[in-house]
């Protein structure tokens, strides 16, 4: 499978990082509040960013093991 270039393994790797940040935000908002609007909306935010912070590991991985992220 061809690599892809430079710059897009960059912004897929921005990306994933700006995900990884936007679940532990949601994760700690939901851990902080007891409204439960509040509550099902972030339950909605974790479960979303879940799903597309898998989907950009799996385009990270597919896109080869030099441009995986780090432990």
């Amino acid at each position: 499978m061809a690599h892809p270039p430079p710059n897009q393994a960059q912004a897929l790797r921005r990306r994933l990082e700006e995900t990884t940040r936007d679940l532990a935000a949601a994760r700690a908002g939901f851990d902080h509040t007891a409204d439960p609007d509040l509550l099902e909306y972030y339950l909605y935010e974790i479960s979303a960013l879940g799903a597309k912070h898998t989907y950009l590991l799996r385009q990270m991985k597919s896109a080869g093991p030099e441009d995986a992220p780090g432990p």
